[in-house]
């Protein structure tokens, strides 16, 4: 193949494709690449290939691989070959090489745990190109799109999960030594099939394990309806799939996944579900020896369904002036006054921007009686003068009887302070006549914290994903919120956009999208193509880590930027085609934008 000189120009390796193209010996797998390559706008002349912290070493693949590559390296001992193994976003998370020689020049060009080897990053090269591909490739010398790497001989070999057939990375092996180019690939597709082998073993142990477990709870003296689920697999008994159906059957799945992905929520949940009824959930995590292998669920039934109201142009409001109508949500708030009522030390748990301070304002304004409300975050700084003041304040508060203290977002209390807050609130418990509201987010609760056990009740508000049919409610609220004259309306198909949208801050989020719209010029409806860029992502693409980061990224700079396109791409490094391109990739709806 051509060569292609450091430095040039995107129009110059167009020009070089058109070379390759043309070139009787070029395979049509490495043509494909190089257009690839072109349209990602890869810089031939110099090497971009980002570095990741922490690579996931706990996954079904590593865990499978890098015992096979540990003997491999044995027997390669002094062999001037690299052994590697990747996650399906380009990732290396593991590199083997015994030859000083060759780790000196792979070093050069980065080819190390962390770094990413895709072809969106680094053009065509074995790891990126057959993981683009989903085939075994080799790429050798100048068939690389970098010049940086075309010393290089490489046989890469997807990794594709057992049963799924889902790509899970890619093992790959590289030289610079001129050889036998069919023994290397062959040797790449055994080492690969051993990893595959492997894959399957540790599936067939992890469900066979959940299995056990499942039919354990479904052959106990008196089973009710049972799930059981993990990363891969979801089983139910006859009892609940003919109980739970529907929106009452996907909001338990969604809950049961969450809760299976943090095991120390071992116990029993209440689960509100959108017909009106509570799913209690007993749970029981399902562990081997070197992994969790998901959890089960003895699930009990309360309460009836009751019809779905009809969403009026109205907001549905409780009698705090709170906005809901979602069975989670109200639950949430019925607990929530009636500890307060009775006076009771409150803990309320959830994701940030779900709205508990908003709620613990309004049981105030409906029931303080004339108490003060004091807000309280952790203070600023570590230094011990700054602490001290600050627990001599809370304590200060606590025993004065007109006063309802709220300590906001107790997680982020170091585990020092944490630990002598926890000490004087426990010394205060059956002194102190104010009333204590605390709030943390339960990502960051420990179930055996003596801290989190300090209040006689416990709350959990939920996140706006699970309140199902609040956000439509919600969002009206806030366009005559912040259009107070009743101008303007929220169309069919931004409604669906908006109800579509994860919203990872919550309802601050949603807040804060309304009000910015409600800024435009009134009189006229919002559509979807009116909604910022925030919302148009679809949530149910599932995008590799690299793409995780390349879509936040893109998003960051269009909301810093005011929706500008131009100038985002252009801060980005990317033309804007490229960025328009990537838009539509990610469900970034671009049409709106200028």
């Amino acid at each position: 193949m051509p060569r292609h000189q450091p430095g040039t120009s995107l129009r110059a390796a167009r020009e070089l494709y058109q070379e390759v193209t043309n070139d009787p010996s070029a395979r049509p797998l490495v043509v494909a690449s190089w257009q690839r390559s072109i349209e990602y706008q890869v810089k031939s002349g110099s090497l971009d290939a980002p570095y990741l912290d922490n690579p996931n070493l706990d996954s079904p693949l590593a865990r499978a691989a890098l015992p096979i590559v540990e003997t491999l390296h044995k027997q390669l001992a002094d062999d001037p070959v690299s052994t590697m193994i990747t996650d399906r976003s380009g990732v290396v998370l593991s590199r083997k090489v015994s030859h000083q020689g060759l780790t000196t020049h792979l070093n050069r060009v980065r080819l190390a745990p962390g770094h990413v080897f895709s072809e969106r990053y680094v053009g065509t090269n074995g790891i990126g190109t057959a993981l683009a591909s989903g085939r075994p490739v080799l790429i050798a010398g100048r068939q690389h799109y970098v010049e940086e790497l075309r010393e290089f001989r490489c046989a890469a070999v997807p990794i594709l999960h057992p049963t799924r057939r889902t790509l899970l990375g890619a093992f790959n092996l590289t030289t610079i030594h001129q050889g036998s180019d069919g023994m290397l690939m062959a040797f790449a597709r055994s080492v690969a099939a051993q990893i595959e082998a492997e894959i399957a073993v540790i599936t067939s142990r992890r469900e066979r394990a959940l299995f056990q477990a499942y039919m354990e709870a479904c052959s106990s003296a008196r089973p009710g309806p049972v799930l059981a689920l993990n990363r891969d697999v979801v089983m139910m008994n006859e009892q609940l799939s003919a109980a739970v159906t529907g929106p009452d059957q996907y909001a338990l799945l969604d809950h049961a996944r969450e809760i299976a992905a943090h095991h120390r929520l071992e116990g029993t949940r209440s689960i509100p579900l959108p017909s009106g009824r509570v799913a209690e959930l007993r749970v029981s995590p399902c562990q081997r020896e070197d992994s969790d292998a998901g959890a089960v669920f003895r699930v009990r039934l309360i309460g009836r369904a009751q019809p779905t109201p009809a969403v009026s142009a109205t907001p549905a409001r409780s009698e705090l002036g709170l906005v809901g109508s979602s069975p989670h949500w109200l639950r949430a708030v019925a607990d929530s006054e009636t500890a307060f009522v009775a006076g009771t030390w409150l803990h309320l748990l959830g994701e940030a921007g779900v709205g508990k301070r908003t709620l613990v304002e309004a049981l105030h304004r409906a029931h303080g009686a004339g108490r003060r409300l004091e807000m309280r975050e952790a203070p600023l700084s570590d230094a011990p003068a700054a602490t001290e003041h600050w627990l001599d304040e809370i304590s200060e508060l606590l025993v004065v009887p007109s006063h309802v203290l709220l300590l906001s977002d107790a997680h982020l209390l170091g585990d020092q302070l944490r630990r002598r807050l926890t000490t004087l609130l426990t010394r205060l418990r059956g002194s102190a006549t104010a009333q204590l509201v605390i709030t943390s987010q339960p990502s960051m609760v420990g179930a055996d914290d003596e801290f989190d056990q300090l209040c006689g009740a416990s709350v959990e508000v939920p996140a706006l994903r699970h309140r199902y049919g609040d956000t439509e409610l919600l969002a009206r609220f806030f366009l005559r919120k912040y259009r107070p004259s009743g101008e303007g309306r929220i169309s069919p198909d931004a409604l669906t956009t908006l109800q579509r949208c994860p919203w990872p801050e919550n309802v601050r989020q949603l807040e804060s999208v309304i009000r910015g719209l409600a800024r435009r010029p009134t009189g006229r409806t919002i559509n979807a193509d009116d909604l910022p860029p925030e919302c148009r992502v679809s949530s149910n693409k599932v995008l590799t880590t690299i793409e995780a980061l390349e879509r936040d990224a893109i998003l960051r700079g269009l909301m810093e930027r005011n929706s500008n396109v131009q100038r985002t791409a252009q801060d980005l490094g990317i033309s804007r085609a490229t960025m328009y391109r990537k838009m539509r990739r990610y469900g970034i709806v671009p049409s709106s934008l200028t």
